[in-house]
């Protein structure tokens, strides 16, 4: 049987520990977070799939991306969410997947052959724009943004 000093070490061990993690729980944030809302406009068919990829700024732009989601693709227009992104500079490349093979098919000299496009209707020459051509900020509040495929 334990000693009440000893007991009582552990119940004020526990409430300490409890407060603390509490505390933290209740502090405020310092990083702060906003949502996103795309509308890809310019979609053709109700074929496949629009894969979307969300850059930040630190990211290898045009590689491993932040975020990333797909929605089915419907004529005219379709809009997906990133929620609680934190503040910074961001950029997103998108493509139709038509054919649903999970990849921007491309021709035999490498020009993309499915629909594409980029933030800010981005579009560069002899490749893709610079993430400096496709960024827009995401600040605390909600920000929305259109992107037209060509």
């Amino acid at each position: 049987m334990k000693s009440t000093q000893a007991r009582s070490t552990t119940v004020a061990t526990f409430i300490a520990a409890t407060s603390v993690g509490v505390a933290f729980l209740l502090a405020p944030s310092t990083a702060v977070a906003g949502d996103l809302t795309v509308e890809i406009q310019g979609v053709a068919a109700e074929k496949g799939n629009v894969m979307i990829a969300l850059y930040k700024k630190e990211d290898k732009w045009m590689g491993k991306s932040t975020a990333g989601t797909m929605v089915a693709a419907k004529k005219g227009a379709v809009a997906v969410a990133f929620k609680d992104l934190p503040e910074g500079e961001y950029a997103i490349s998108l493509f139709v997947d038509e054919n649903s093979n999970g990849k921007l098919d491309s021709n035999a000299i490498g020009i993309p052959i499915e629909p594409y496009a980029f933030s800010n209707d981005a579009s560069g020459n002899f490749g893709p724009p610079t993430f400096e051509q496709a960024k827009f900020v995401v600040g605390k509040d909600s920000k929305s943004i259109v992107i037209n495929i060509k």
